[in-house]
């Protein structure tokens, strides 16, 4: 049985689909590639049964800084 994905960068931009992780670090990993669509994602982190923690705007900017310059 395949792993159930505990992350989501969710775009807000009509026509894109989400993307779905298994790991809070591929995500913004991911979302670095994408920078350039900040203003239209965020990530939504699995916290329990249909709830979530949403990463978003600023805090989002600076955890893929911090994520992407150590790689």
């Amino acid at each position: 049985m395949p792993s159930p994905a505990l992350v989501t960068v969710h775009s807000w931009l009509p026509g894109t689909v989400n993307k779905n992780f298994i790991s809070l670090q591929a995500a913004i990993e991911y979302a670095g590639e994408n920078i350039n669509e900040l203003q239209a994602i965020e990530i939504l982190v699995r916290t329990g049964t249909h709830r979530y923690a949403i990463l978003e705007g600023h805090q989002l900017a600076a955890l893929i800084e911090m994520v992407c310059t150590t790689h």
